[in-house]
């Protein structure tokens, strides 16, 4: 295999060096100075099977970046192409046009313990949340799941966190989750409305065109009086709560 030209820059990568009539190196005086390996564009190196490349070597270092972006090496086993296609595999209809694939010892079982820790703490959150919030869960991923029974609710949630840990991870740590909530018991109640692809509260006071944006309104304090009142109408039941607890202040104050 010869050096390869960078797709990216269209140009041949920083370790290659273009080559005289004569078929010599050309370098300069900086390249001659720096002590660094070269690769000439003519040279060739042997690709095989487990053929190794040890990046700590300056010459081996030099040569794998030379043919590092090489149609016929794939970074990776499962990478793909802008189609999505394998590169090495290809699809139903061809072979991949790879012939090689990159392996990085330690690299990939790093990355797999990594997401194992991720799974783990994924289903931690989901095995000790309480039964109702559970089915919270599940609303806020788009699934509804109400009259389910518990298990099958956890074991779907289960086998999320399974395959994309981050997002059951967010869905318990992140800032937004208690008002993304709150959004859906809103709309569930018809305190918010969709109307003309905007959302509304009210006699017309609009919040924004996107979930996202609904969610920006609750988090500016500016619109804080409107949103306790939406919570309000949401929540009555908090309400006659937090009005029975400034009852019972405001007569332990005249008492006192």
């Amino acid at each position: 295999m010869e050096p390869a030209i960078d797709p990216a820059t269209g140009r041949f990568t920083s370790s290659v060096r273009r080559v005289n009539s004569q078929g010599d190196m050309i370098l300069s005086d900086i390249d001659r100075a720096s002590g660094d390996f070269y690769i000439a564009e003519n040279e060739a190196i042997e690709i095989f099977d487990g053929k190794e490349f040890d990046l700590q070597d300056p010459y081996q270092a030099a040569w794998w970046e030379a043919i590092k972006c090489s149609k016929k090496i794939a970074q990776d086993r499962a990478e793909r192409n802008a189609k999505g296609e394998l590169i090495v595999d290809g699809n139903a209809k061809r072979y991949g046009t790879a012939e090689f694939f990159v392996e990085r010892p330690g690299v990939e079982a790093k990355a797999k313990n990594s997401r194992k820790r991720e799974a783990f703490e994924a289903t931690s959150f989901i095995y000790s949340d309480a039964p109702e919030d559970l089915y919270s869960k599940v609303r806020l991923l788009g699934n509804p799941m109400p009259g389910m029974p518990l298990s099958d609710v956890e074991d779907y949630l289960v086998k999320i966190a399974e395959k994309n840990p981050q997002l059951i991870i967010e869905l318990y740590t992140g800032t937004d989750t208690k008002l993304r909530l709150f959004l859906l018991d809103a709309i569930d109640k018809k305190v918010i409305y969709n109307k003309d692809r905007l959302y509304y509260y009210g006699e017309g006071i609009v919040l924004g065109a996107t979930e996202s944006a609904v969610l920006a309104f609750f988090k500016n304090p500016e619109n804080k009086r409107i949103v306790d009142l939406m919570k309000d109408e949401v929540y009555p039941e908090l309400a006659l709560s937090k009005s029975e607890e400034r009852a019972t202040a405001a007569r332990t104050a005249v008492k006192k």
